[in-house]
């Protein structure tokens, strides 16, 4: 089921059709918080898709050759979730602009998206910041079948221990637009996928961009 979700998170963002959603915390309410610290979650790496033409032809058994092959691709080139590079990056702005005290224990595992069940576990601090990686993956354009976008979209939630509610929260994506330069398969996969890693590394500063103004008023 989880793949199968997967595949139509990424035929939606292919479509324009992932709705954004966007909690704005100002610089008053954050200050009002008084927080102490701030404490940050991490989540297992999600299942990154491959789409080639061959694969897609095929439905869901499609979907599953482009997910095994993509995981193969990620666990080969050893390449990092962009989630916490991200969460790591907004984790320091929160610091140097409103002074927050990152927290000194180890970022716990979670699996769950209810709000209770996450501050839960951090029950020595005050806020808690959710960066989760909800699509990354490749797949060749519509009509050029020989070249190849990289999608990437994050969802980032801002939690209130004391009051075990969100305060914060934001959506960004990229999803390139067709464009006669963009990578062939085989250009992004040569040198350990470096060129897949510049895109995503591209996605994920776009977002924290995003994300520092739209969410966090910096």
């Amino acid at each position: 089921m989880k793949k199968v979700v997967l595949l139509i998170s990424l035929f939606a963002m292919l479509s324009a059709c992932v709705s954004t959603k966007n909690i704005k915390i100002s610089a008053v309410d954050i200050k009002q918080l008084n927080p102490n610290n701030l404490a940050i979650t991490t989540r297992d790496k999600p299942d990154f898709a491959a789409m080639t033409a061959g694969k897609a032809m095929f439905a869901m058994l499609g979907a599953a050759a482009m997910i095994a092959a993509g995981n193969d691709i990620v666990k080969e080139n050893e390449i990092d979730d962009p989630a916490r590079y991200i969460q790591a990056e907004l984790a320091k702005a929160l610091n140097a602009s409103y002074g927050f005290t990152l927290s000194d224990k180890a970022p716990v595992t979670v699996k769950t998206d209810k709000p209770a069940k996450i501050t839960a576990a951090f029950p020595e601090s005050d806020l808690v910041l959710d960066v989760e990686t909800i699509n990354w993956s490749f797949a060749y354009f519509p009509t050029d079948w020989d070249n190849y976008r990289v999608i990437y979209s994050v969802k980032l939630r801002l939690f209130n221990t004391k009051t075990n509610t969100i305060v914060a929260e934001g959506f960004c994506s990229r999803v390139p637009e067709e464009d006669a330069s963009a990578p062939s398969y085989d250009e992004l996969l040569v040198n350990k996928a470096a060129k897949l890693k510049e895109e995503l590394k591209i996605a994920a500063d776009q977002c924290i961009g995003e994300l520092k103004t739209k969410v966090f008023s910096i």
